[in-house]
């Protein structure tokens, strides 16, 4: 039996080798749950900017502050789907802008000074931002009142965002500031030397004539050529910036199309029928449209001639008649006439915008104008319409629907040369109606609209055969190919980038985007619905960014290696010491191409040959017989019979030419430079 001291020494030694072994799992599970926070932070990153990686949290951080600077732009809280993207797009910049140019251009010294950016908003050379953004809603034009009042209420607004919108569009001033005097610091260093002229001269001045035969690749079938694995990637290891790619994704899928059923459209007529009598009974015909269409009905006034036919010919000037129901595709029509008026085509006038609540002065102004006072005067001193300046007033003449409702309706109202008052959302106007056109009678049409819609009964029945498919298919590509051949089901294909958020041609297919760039070749996705029917998609292609695998482009490779040996075994071909005797030997045709310039972009009979041009145009001597040019479509042997000498162009304005191309590409050429210098990795489509 073992002694106390042995077990105590003994137990000594088991309880340092518990709390070591303790010890071991506790780092251990830190370090897992490090991990595990590693790989989460993988799993969450949208992209990478210049070696930063940018987190799933920070973007939409940036995204949502983009968002809330919408709708305060907008004046709304809902965007739609296309601004949400925008301002995504934009949050995204912004970031690029942070990350990848913002420390180059302070490493230049490029900034936005303060007194630059005091006359950004009150100088000289207002910034762009400014200017699109206090816009007058009347005018369409910039309004620095508006932009004033802005700014002075900034304090008075205690939720903040009126201050954060500012923040916003002061660094977009500031950003752009910098970004032009980037673009201008690169034009200055651009410029175009004489040799560039000399060549640009001769180009334009020459007209080529030549005489060839045509020798095309497709005389040698494809399948007499042999191409190994070997050449091919020797061929990839040589142009592999050839091969350079963004990320994209292949996919195949199926729709089950979601359409109503012959009990649905009979269920449709009878509701169309009764919603019909309950109609033609109505006394207040625009009223029950409006509750009972799903399109919001038009309510203005039309001529006979501005309306559809078939409803004009129904409706103008018959209270009692009634239109449809008509069922057009899959929308059921009604319409009755709500209201005719004897109404003017246009109308002109002259106003004066006050504040809303300056009630005395519109008032002393009308008695003023009423006592003779000079209308243009009165609109120059007072009006805080911008447009203003321009017109002292005069709107000069327009349709009623071209103007907000309260001013026509108040418009239409009044007689010519009548001043009066009325308030809209812009303020106070004090109005003089200066033209009204002879009044013709105009209709208001109460339509109704319904369209048939799938009962549920229908789409249970679809999306049951959805789920049989993909039971068939059971997850494997191959699967999804034979299910869809027995479900005698037409595949599409469709190559979605990971710039895109739908695939074109189904609706609302975000989510099958997210799903694709999710995915691994491949899978097969369950059911989606979008556009109102249901799809199932395989992934038959992953694409990454950066230089595409040889496995990806073989295909390709092998293509251009079959295309260059076709060349080879047809430049064999064409021997001879004249073009006729080389003719004679293929028993091929001389054809004759003329007037063919450097600048050409393709060869009438040809199309597209630009090895072809260049070699014609590009000193070729005279009445000689050209070597092999091996062109897209074939192999090519030629002689040039004429060059025609012509003024197109002197060394002056071919300068000018060339200058004028250089500065309208800079922008553009400047962007695409700086956003591949900052090795920028989307990665946003696999979240938004």
């Amino acid at each position: 039996m073992a002694s106390l001291n042995t077990l105590r020494t003994r137990g000594g030694i088991i309880v340092s080798i518990v709390i070591g072994l303790a010890l071991v799992a506790f780092l251990l599970s830190d370090l897992f749950s490090s991990g595990g926070s590693l790989m989460n932070s993988r799993k969450m990153k949208v992209g990478e900017i210049y070696g930063t990686t940018i987190g799933y949290i920070e973007y939409s951080n940036q995204a949502d502050l983009y968002t809330t600077v919408a709708q305060e732009l907008s004046g709304r809280d809902a965007l739609s789907t296309e601004e949400q993207d925008n301002t995504r797009n934009m949050a995204w910049q912004s970031l690029i802008m942070k990350y990848a140019y913002q420390p180059g251009f302070e490493e230049l010294g490029l900034n936005a000074t303060e007194a630059e950016q005091i006359d950004m908003v009150n100088g000289v050379y207002l910034s762009p931002v400014v200017t699109a953004t206090f816009v007058n809603p009347q005018t369409q034009s910039f309004d620095p009142t508006l932009l004033r009042n802005f700014i002075s209420n900034l304090g008075a607004d205690p939720s903040g965002r009126a201050q954060l919108l500012w923040n916003y569009l002061k660094e977009q001033m500031n950003d752009q500031r910098v970004m032009s005097k980037y673009i201008m610091l690169v034009s200055q260093g651009m410029f175009v030397n004489d040799l560039e002229v000399e060549a640009g001269v001769a180009a334009e001045n020459h007209l080529y004539g030549a005489r060839y035969v045509a020798q095309e690749y497709s005389q040698i079938p494809d399948s007499t050529i042999t191409v190994s694995s070997n050449e091919i990637r020797s061929y990839y290891a040589e142009h592999k910036n050839m091969f350079r790619q963004t990320a994209s994704r292949d996919i195949e899928y199926v729709v089950f199309d979601l359409l109503p059923s012959q009990d649905d459209y009979a269920e449709a007529e009878k509701y169309i029928n009764d919603l019909a009598a309950e109609f033609a009974e109505s006394d207040t015909p625009m009223q029950y449209a409006t509750l009972n269409s799903q399109v919001t009905p038009d309510s203005r006034f039309l001529s006979e001639s501005q309306l559809e036919g078939p409803i004009a010919a129904a409706l103008f000037n018959k209270p009692s008649a009634m239109y449809g129901p008509v069922l057009n595709g899959d929308t059921y029509t009604l319409a009755r006439l709500a209201e005719m008026r004897n109404l003017p085509d246009s109308i002109g006038a002259k106003h004066i915008l006050l504040p809303a609540t300056d009630t005395q002065r519109a008032d002393s102004i009308v008695t003023a104008l009423k006592g003779g006072a000079s209308f243009a005067e009165l609109a120059d001193r007072y009006s805080m319409d911008q447009s203003v300046m321009m017109n002292h007033g005069d709107l000069g003449v327009f349709a009623p629907d071209q103007m907000i409702p309260e001013f026509s309706e108040a418009c239409l109202d009044a007689n010519k040369g009548e001043i009066f008052t009325v308030s809209s959302q812009y303020g106070l106007h004090v109005v003089q109606l200066t033209y009204k056109s002879p009044l013709v009678p105009k209709a208001q049409i109460a339509t109704i609209q319904y369209k048939v819609e799938p009962s549920e009964f229908t789409q249970q029945s679809v999306y049951g055969e959805a789920s049989k498919f993909i039971t068939a298919a059971a997850g494997s590509y191959d699967n999804f190919k034979k299910a869809t051949t027995e479900s005698a089901l037409s595949k599409r294909v469709a190559r979605i980038r990971n710039t895109d958020r739908t695939v074109s041609g189904i609706e609302d297919s975000r989510e099958l985007v997210r799903w694709a760039f999710n995915g691994k070749k491949g899978d097969v996705s369950g059911i989606m619905e979008m556009g109102g029917n249901y799809v199932v998609a395989a992934l038959t292609e992953v694409r990454e960014d950066g230089i595409a695998p040889v496995e990806q482009v073989a295909s390709t490779i092998r293509m251009t290696l079959v295309t260059e040996k076709k060349g080879a075994m047809l430049v064999e071909k064409m021997k001879g010491s004249t073009l006729d005797e080389v003719a004679t030997a293929l028993n091929a045709e001389v054809k004759e191409v003329k007037d063919l310039q450097f600048g050409s972009f393709y060869v009438e009979g040809l199309g597209t040959e630009p090895k072809l041009i260049g070699a014609i145009c590009g000193g070729a001597p005279l009445n000689t017989l050209s070597k092999p040019v091996e062109g897209f479509t074939g192999v090519y042997l030629f002689d040039v019979n004429s060059d025609t000498t012509v003024e197109n162009a002197t060394d002056q304005s071919e300068r000018v030419r060339l200058e004028a191309m250089a500065t309208a590409y800079i922008a553009e050429r400047v962007s695409q430079a700086l956003v591949e210098a900052s090795d920028v990795i989307d990665m946003r489509v696999k979240f938004f």
